[in-house]
């Protein structure tokens, strides 16, 4: 009769195992990118067996998909709580753009951008799928979701929230990539002021307008 496996009877055990295999093959990821990262070299670094790696994770594309769920888990999870919301639209849009900037104009942040652009094998289309889905789509969601909850309360008005969504995102991150993608250094306060600009414009905009008395 078959024995159960240290990992069965005691699942937090494995759950550190998973959590070893995705530390160690997001560091691999970012830094020989996704072609030039093996499994068996992150089975190494990791420790465990390469048959463990696959039961978790199925192949390297679904370790891959891990570790960016993972990581925009992290990142986003306080934004679905309904209590982040509670402020002014203002405060509201200057705490989201600013946790979105220091995440995606980050120099891991950076680097991920780099190696995504950069992969150019048979599983690009799913990589640049699991990017998309994992990060910016999820970002511009939960804006959206957001602006429309606004547009119900009616302090905005808006033709497309989800538009909106990712135009507003665009303001705050768009100044930015290529320089940073090119090597260079940006300031704060550089980031501060766009990031204030957009609120400005985008609310100067979207703002319902008292009606005037005749």
């Amino acid at each position: 009769m078959k024995q159960p496996s240290n990992e069965t009877l005691n699942p937090s055990r494995g759950e550190l195992r998973r959590q070893k295999f995705l530390d160690v093959a997001e560091t691999l990821f970012l830094q020989k990118g996704y072609a030039g990262t093996s499994v068996n070299e992150v089975v190494k670094n990791a420790g465990g067996s390469l048959n463990t790696l696959y039961r978790y994770f199925e192949n390297k594309l679904g370790l891959f998909e891990a570790v960016f769920h993972k990581k925009t888990e992290e990142i986003f999870t306080p934004f679905l709580s309904c209590d982040y919301w509670q402020a002014d639209i203002e405060t509201n849009l200057k705490n989201f753009g600013s946790a979105l900037q220091k995440v995606a104009l980050s120099e891991e942040g950076v680097a991920m951008n780099r190696l995504v652009v950069a992969e150019n094998n048979d599983e690009q289309a799913q990589i640049h799928r699991i990017f998309l889905e994992n990060g910016p789509q999820k970002a511009i969601q939960i804006l959206a979701s957001y602006f429309e909850c606004e547009q119900q309360r009616g302090t905005i008005q808006l033709e497309n929230p989800q538009l909106a969504a990712a135009q507003f995102l665009e303001m705050i991150k768009g100044p930015f990539y290529y320089r940073l993608m090119f090597g260079e250094q940006i300031d704060e306060n550089e980031m501060q002021q766009a990031l204030l600009q957009a609120i400005d414009l985008f609310l100067t905009g979207a703002r319902i307008q008292p009606k005037a008395e005749k």
